[in-house]
C-alpha cells in the first residue's frame, strides 16, 4: 500500500517579507514614531526652553502642552468628518499640516507665538496619530494580515 501526501501550494501571503513590504513597514513605522516625537519629545527639553525664553517652568510647561488643546478640538472635528474623508489622504494632509508649525517652531519665536504654534501642531495631530494608522491598516489590509493585529484591536475598530 502506497501513501501519498498532497502538497499544498504556498499561500501568496506567506512571503509577506518582501523588500517592498519591509520598506513600506519601515516608512510607516518611522513616520508614526517621528510624529509622536514631534509632539511629546518637547517635554524633555523643558529646562532648556525655560532658560531660552526666560520664563518660569510653569509658563513653559503650559506653552509646551498647549498642543493638547488643539488635539481636543481637532479630535472632535476629525470624529465628525472622518466618514467623509479618505483616511489615507487625511493622514497625508495632516502630516503636511503638522510640518508647518513644526518648521516655524525652529525659529524660536516669542512665547506667545510658540504657544500658538503648539496649538496648531495639536490641531494637526488626530488624523496621523498611531491609533489612526492602526485603524487604517485594519480596514485596508488583506484578511490574512488583519489576523496579525493586536488581539484587543478588533473590538476597537468594530466600534468605529
Amino acid at each position: 500500500m502506497t501513501v501519498t501526501h498532497a502538497v499544498a501550494a504556498p499561500h501568496p501571503e506567506s512571503h509577506s517579507h518582501s523588500a517592498g513590504a519591509l520598506l513600506r513597514f519601515f516608512v510607516i513605522a518611522l513616520t508614526a514614531f517621528l510624529t509622536v516625537v514631534d509632539l511629546f519629545a518637547t517635554q524633555a527639553i523643558l529646562p532648556s526652553l525655560t532658560r531660552h525664553y526666560g520664563v518660569t517652568p510653569a509658563a513653559m510647561g503650559f506653552a509646551v502642552n498647549a498642543s493638547t488643546m488643539g488635539m481636543a478640538v481637532a479630535g472632535l472635528a476629525v470624529g465628525y468628518f472622518s466618514r467623509e474623508i479618505d483616511r489615507r489622504k487625511g493622514i497625508l494632509i495632516s502630516l503636511l499640516l503638522l510640518a508647518i508649525p513644526t518648521a516655524l517652531l525652529s525659529t524660536l519665536p516669542s512665547l506667545t507665538v510658540f504657544t500658538l504654534l503648539r496649538v496648531a501642531q495639536g490641531c494637526a495631530w488626530p488624523p496621523p496619530s498611531p491609533s489612526r494608522w492602526l485603524i487604517s491598516a485594519s480596514t485596508t489590509a488583506p484578511p490574512i494580515r488583519r489576523a496579525r493585529l493586536p488581539p484587543t484591536f478588533p473590538e476597537t475598530w468594530r466600534a468605529i
